[in-house]
């Protein structure tokens, strides 16, 4: 939905009133390279046209409405209810919101439209947005990372930094200290994305069990960024599961490919973060567990013409398209994947917002 059809249905849905109307958007977050996912590793990350956006005006009273254009989501939240009187999605809306109120956050109504397909979690940027609106709203200065840090409440603040450290034409790097913005100049591509059925696997606790071991032996390393590659051969005696050693030692691998992409991206050599992505999928498919499906999307997308870096996204994959191919590679991945696997995955085409 456009910006001038989602402001009508607002004024649609809602009461006139003579209060300022506020906009927010925000769009997916994209891991070109690392795992953004994974608290203490480095990422390079961009967002996606795939958006939530948002209008909001301050409200008398300590009631926050939010709805969504079609009208089937539909939360209100009274300021400072306990969030256990919810339950589901609806208590961690109320846990965020909640959490807001130490700043003073004012009653509001809230619309918003989501162009993020139904398979891919819109949590991150829709927590964002909100945030983000309501501090607007309600005159409370804020900047990105408390932005970051209030709409991940508990979990890791990473990929919401990513989100709100997202500036248009530029990438993210995500590593220790402030978020850098990096020269993304992807003009002439598109970002197709193509996900299966089989949910993402989780490799936390072993990267945790493994990051414990190292920072035993090397008590100055606060990141995984700062693991070597000699430094992870030094500990391989004390980690004693090798699956967790075998995951280690991809994200060390990454370190030095998202080096050699940023300092690429610095000269706008976008040819360099292509090859670094596709010597990551490389080691992931060595490391990483990544499961016969989603290897099978990267096999398809490696032999199409106009893609020039796929690697594993989510539960599925993520590919660089020249723009005059992208629908060719999307209806080639869809139909050689069925005729494969059995079923149809997935598929989308955004482009960095």
């Amino acid at each position: 939905m456009n910006l001038t059809d989602l402001k009508s249905s607002f004024y649609k849905r809602y009461s006139q009133s003579e209060n300022f109307l506020y906009f927010a958007s925000n769009g997916l977050l994209c891991t070109l390279l690392g795992h953004s996912n994974i608290y203490l590793t480095p990422s390079i990350t961009c967002t996606l046209s795939m958006r939530v956006k948002m209008f909001a005006r301050k409200i008398d009273g300590n009631i926050i409405r939010i709805e969504d254009t079609s009208g089937l989501k539909l939360f209100s939240y009274t300021l400072n209810t306990p969030p256990n009187l919810f339950h589901g999605k609806e208590r961690t809306l109320a846990n965020h919101l909640k959490s807001l109120t130490k700043y003073g956050i004012k009653g509001a109504e809230i619309l918003y439209d989501c162009s993020i397909p139904d398979f891919i979690s819109p949590d991150e940027p829709f927590a964002v947005t909100l945030t983000d609106l309501l501090m607007t709203v309600s005159k409370k200065e804020h900047d990105i990372l408390t932005t970051a840090r209030e709409s991940a409440c508990e979990n890791d603040i990473t990929p919401y930094l990513g989100i709100t450290a997202y500036q248009s034409g530029y990438c993210t790097l995500l590593s220790t200290g402030r978020p850098k913005n990096l020269p993304l100049p992807l003009t002439g591509y598109k970002i197709l994305s193509a996900h299966c059925m089989k949910d993402e696997n989780c490799h936390i606790n072993e990267i945790k069990y493994a990051f414990r071991k190292v920072s035993r032996t090397f008590p100055h390393v606060m990141s995984v960024s700062e693991i070597t590659e000699d430094m992870l051969k030094s500990c391989e005696t004390e980690i004693k599961d090798k699956t967790a050693l075998r995951y280690m030692y991809h994200l060390v691998t990454e370190n030095k490919r998202i080096q050699n992409a940023s300092n690429a991206l610095k000269r706008c050599d976008v040819k360099t973060l292509f090859n670094e992505m596709n010597y990551s999928q490389c080691s992931m498919e060595t490391y990483w567990d990544l499961g016969r499906e989603k290897v099978y999307l990267v096999r398809l997308c490696q032999n199409l013409d106009g893609v020039k870096a796929v690697r594993a996204w989510k539960n599925g994959i993520s590919a660089i398209v020249e723009d005059d191919f992208v629908d060719y590679a999307a209806s080639m991945i869809v139909n050689g994947f069925e005729s494969r696997i059995g079923y149809k995955p997935s598929v989308c085409i955004s482009e960095p917002s």
